[in-house]
């Protein structure tokens, strides 16, 4: 007899928590923009799980309940950015497995020990990055890079021995790439190692940044 009125006190308490959040979220950011926070997470999921025609209705969907002022611009400036980069990730990694990695603000480095260079995709909102190469162990002869920020600063150190095809684009700020550097609005540049068509072990580096510090210099 016991069982039932535990099982029913369980079900009260996980309905009145819900409740308590969606008040709590409510009063802070607002119901509408709750469903559409709420959309936005299960069009991500939808669209990394391979349903992308339903994962890229649920996110626009979501953009029309953001519509005015200041958080929902910011919040349609990541959904594209985002939504940029899975199809970007998906073209370019077509036939081989790929890790993919997202960072809404924080630190990513890969360069404190050795790590494993695979085919692989980073996107982060706001931070730091920082990447050597030198320290790479490389999985297979040919390997595509994606890294992609909004607001942030990417330092990158390529080795001589490691042949690179380095497409770089920051739409503000600076971009330094082997010592020619460029500052300003809409800053591109295509860079290749010499023999990189001969060599034995390629990388293919493409970085996208809407506001940032991009630094790539060889060692």
């Amino acid at each position: 007899m016991e069982q039932p009125n535990k099982h029913s006190q369980k079900n009260t308490y996980l309905v009145l928590g819900v409740a308590g959040l969606f008040i709590f979220f409510d009063h802070f950011i607002g119901a509408w923009k709750l469903v559409a926070l709420l959309l936005v997470l299960y069009g991500i999921y939808l669209i990394r799980s391979g349903t992308e025609k339903k994962g890229y209705f649920l996110v626009i969907a979501a953009a029309f309940f953001l519509a005015g002022g200041p958080f929902a611009i910011i919040i349609i400036v990541v959904l594209i950015s985002l939504l940029l980069f899975y199809r970007n990730s998906k073209q370019l990694h077509r036939n081989v497995e790929y890790s993919l990695r997202e960072s809404f603000i924080g630190s990513i480095r890969y360069d404190t020990e050795p790590w494993v260079l695979r085919d692989m995709s980073i996107w982060h909102a706001v931070g730091e990055m920082r990447i050597d190469f030198s320290l790479a162990i490389p999985e297979t002869k040919e390997v595509t890079v994606i890294l992609q920020g909004i607001v942030g600063s990417l330092h990158i150190v390529i080795p001589e021995d490691m042949a690179f095809s380095i497409e770089g684009t920051v739409y503000a700020g600076v971009l330094n790439v082997g010592g020619s550097k460029r500052e300003g609005i809409n800053n591109k540049v295509v860079w290749q190692s010499p023999q990189y068509d001969q060599a034995g072990m390629k990388v293919k580096l493409i970085v996208t940044y809407l506001v940032g510090e991009v630094s790539i210099k060889t060692i």
